[in-house]
């Protein structure tokens, strides 16, 4: 049986509308052939994204789904999160 829609917004909802999610991939400085990947994700529970640990350093190109790092992102994502539980709209 289908859940009614009572016109509340869902953790889907949600993820189709911010595009902050996924992996990210930075070039070494001085290796021109290695790169390192961050994650970023929504963690429903804190209401916070998180940025996990980043990869070690590899010999590899970035995928074209995955979007440039900068050490802005966290920055904003440390700084400009709401502290409040109210949920995203």
């Amino acid at each position: 049986m289908p859940t009614p829609n009572f016109g509340e917004r869902t953790q889907q909802d949600f993820r189709q509308w911010s595009k902050m999610d996924g992996i990210y991939y930075e070039k070494h400085k001085t290796n021109e052939g290695e790169m390192r990947t961050w994650r970023v994700s929504f963690h429903p529970f804190s209401n916070r994204y998180q940025i996990h640990q980043p990869s070690n350093w590899v010999t590899a190109e970035p995928t074209a789904e995955m979007k440039a790092w900068s050490p802005r992102i966290a920055t904003a994502l440390a700084t400009m999160q709401p502290s409040s539980s109210r949920g995203f709209y």
